[in-house]
């Protein structure tokens, strides 16, 4: 949830990725956090072995994919 001073844009959106297209864990990191993305991306990978690849987000845009 978002406050009036918050929007989507403010965070970045992580997706673990299946090989299916399923998401089935997503974490979201603050726009200050961009010197920590690809670390939490693979942190991502490593912890959900079913996953292939991490989509980062912003809003509507896609930032990234890191892939194993």
């Amino acid at each position: 949830m978002t406050t009036e001073t918050e929007s989507a844009e403010d965070y970045y959106t992580l997706l673990a990725v299946r090989a299916d297209g399923v998401a089935p864990v997503v974490d979201l990191l603050p726009a200050e956090g961009v010197p920590r993305l690809r670390d939490r991306a693979m942190a991502m990978l490593a912890e959900h072995a079913s996953c292939e690849s991490v989509e980062v987000w912003r809003g509507v845009f896609l930032v990234e994919r890191f892939s194993r």
